[in-house]
């Protein structure tokens, strides 16, 4: 029983090895024509080559480049038109799905606001109360630890908020 499972790990490992051995070859050769288009461009003179450049052709987008969407209409009719429609739609999905995060951002970032108010409020007001009855060094603590640990958390958030505005402005001047 051993063997017969070993023989057949062997046998599903060796054509394991087949594709991984045919993906390679495919890719090398796809690499060796590349290396060659490359090598041809660059033997072309200044001129030719100009032209060859004014000739290529880069498209991207969530819609296919019209010639493409011209070759799903001829394969089908209507195709190109249902393409784009639901190109849009995505386009309008994605949208609300953005613009309810943002909504959904804001509530959590006040109702955290308001809590961290509270608690804030809440921690003072009661070192402070510790203080009247008596408590000098307990109610210090408390209420000038709630403070600097609130005044640390606001200037640590705001210096986040301040260098993510900069590596956005970053980002967005490299595009």
């Amino acid at each position: 029983m051993k063997n017969q499972n070993s023989m057949e790990h062997k046998e599903n490992s060796t054509e394991t090895d087949d594709a991984t051995v045919t993906d390679n070859a495919d890719e090398s050769t796809v690499n060796s024509e590349i290396k060659a288009t490359v090598d041809n461009f660059e033997k072309l003179a200044p001129k030719q080559r100009e032209q060859v450049i004014s000739k290529l052709e880069m498209y991207s987008g969530p819609i296919p480049h019209p010639d493409i969407l011209k070759k799903y209409d001829d394969m089908y009719n209507g195709a190109a038109q249902e393409i784009i429609d639901n190109g849009v739609q995505e386009s309008v999905h994605r949208r609300s799905m953005e613009s309810e995060y943002l909504k959904q951002n804001t509530v959590r970032n006040r109702r955290r606001d308001w809590m961290g108010f509270l608690i804030g409020t809440l921690g003072i007001v009661f070192g402070f109360y510790l203080l009247y009855l008596g408590h000098t060094v307990v109610g210090s603590i408390f209420s000038g630890g709630t403070l600097v640990t609130l005044v640390s958390v606001f200037a640590s958030n705001n210096n986040s908020e301040s260098s993510e505005e900069e590596d956005n402005d970053g980002k967005d001047s490299e595009n």
